[in-house]
Parts: structure tokens; C-alpha cells; sequence
């Protein structure tokens, strides 16, 4: 077990009420994986007997495409954060398609894995579900907060997330790249980054948009 993935597990919320001999059998079983930019972590349907991603670093977005070729942007998630936590309990098909925003590094823990520690000890199994069912709680609830908030507050949340896994801070997405993530036209967003340009939000850089004031587009994005 490496000393990266037992922090890593420790720190995670999903086990904060998992009992350590517990928590330490799951990190001596988790696996490093890594994920090139752009490449598919898995698609909606796919086997969840993988269980679940631990981000350590970089970024994925979670997503459903329809047949017509538009996408709802589910959520990101970046360091320290997890992905597919319920196949982790069920071992289900993945109910998203996940790709990579960045070169990601990551843990990956198996539903067996998991469903061995939670068949032996019943108060981890009790812990981990109701850690579970309020992470999904708060997940809909965020999903819901995204769906209705307008464009300004959702962009402002995105550069946030992007800014925050580039090594640089930079957000190098493209435009059309912005808009899908943001369930926005590209016309849309373009506009809306011209107003925070001129709010002295953002600024252009060589190699993409740079943060020039965190502060103040937090408080965007933090608004109701």
C-alpha cells in the first residue's frame, strides 16, 4: 500500500465515519491509474465493477450525451474528490459517461474490493452507506443549483474548477469546450467572458485565460 493512497483515503468524506482497519484494507487494494486529456474514463452503461475513481490529480467531468450530439455537464471533479461511489457499493453500470479534462492520476477501488470489507463488518457497511446517501443528497441538490443558476455564476464556476487543476492556473479550455461544459451557446459565453474581461475578472494569456481576480469571481459563483 502506498503511503499516497492511504492519505488519499483518509482525507476522502465518503469514508470520514469507516473505521481505520477498514479504511486501510481499501487503500492497500485501490490501484493507480492515469488518464491521458481527452480520453474516455468510462461510458454510461459500461460495468461499474471497477467501483470507484479517487482524482489525486488533474481533472474529469461527468456527462450525458443524446443521440442528437448535445451534452449535460453533470459536475467536475478534481483532486481529492471521488467518481462513481455508488458502483462502489453496487457495482452497477456507470449511470454518466466521464472523460478527462486534463492528464489525470487517480486510485481506483474495486466493488469487490469494497464489497469484501463491507460483507465482514457490518458497522463499516452501515458508516459507508450512510456517508453515501447524504453525498447523493447534496449531489442532486448541486446538480439541481446548476440546472437553474444563469450563465454568469455557472461559467464563473467552471473557470474556478479549470483554473484550479492547471499547474499554471491557467484555463485552457476553447470556447466551444467552455459552452458545452456550461450547457451554454458558444455566442453566449463568449459574451459573458467579454463582461468579465471588462470587470478586470479574467485576462487573456498566451496560452490561455488567466484568473486575475479569484476573489471576485468566487463571489460570482457563489451567488444565489
Amino acid at each position: 500500500m502506498s503511503i499516497e493512497a492511504r492519505r488519499a483515503i483518509d482525507r476522502l468524506p465518503l469514508f470520514s465515519g469507516v473505521p481505520e482497519a477498514a479504511r486501510a484494507r481499501l487503500a492497500a487494494a485501490a490501484r493507480p491509474v492515469r488518464y491521458r486529456e481527452g480520453e474516455v474514463v468510462f461510458r454510461r452503461g459500461d460495468s461499474g465493477a471497477d467501483g470507484m475513481l479517487l482524482v489525486l490529480d488533474g481533472l474529469v467531468r461527468l456527462h450525458l450525451a443524446t443521440g442528437a450530439g448535445r451534452e449535460l455537464t453533470l459536475g467536475l471533479a478534481g483532486a481529492g474528490e471521488p467518481v462513481g461511489e455508488v458502483a462502489l457499493v453496487d457495482g452497477g453500470p456507470r449511470s454518466a459517461d466521464c472523460t478527462a479534462l486534463t492528464p489525470v492520476s487517480a486510485l481506483l477501488v474495486r466493488h469487490a474490493d469494497a464489497a469484501a470489507v463491507l460483507a465482514e463488518d457490518h458497522a463499516t457497511a452501515l458508516a459507508l452507506l450512510r456517508t453515501l446517501a447524504a453525498r447523493l443528497r447534496r449531489t442532486t441538490e448541486q446538480v439541481e443549483a446548476v440546472g437553474l443558476r444563469p450563465l454568469p455564476q455557472r461559467l464563473a464556476a467552471a473557470l474556478l474548477k479549470l483554473a484550479a487543476a492547471d499547474p499554471a492556473g491557467l484555463v485552457r479550455l476553447p470556447q466551444g469546450q467552455l459552452a458545452a461544459l456550461v450547457a451554454a451557446t458558444r455566442p453566449k459565453v463568449n459574451l459573458a467572458l467579454v463582461e468579465f474581461r471588462a470587470a478586470r475578472l479574467v485576462e487573456p494569456s498566451r496560452a490561455g485565460l488567466r484568473i486575475s481576480d479569484p476573489p471576485g469571481l468566487r463571489a460570482l459563483a457563489e451567488t444565489d
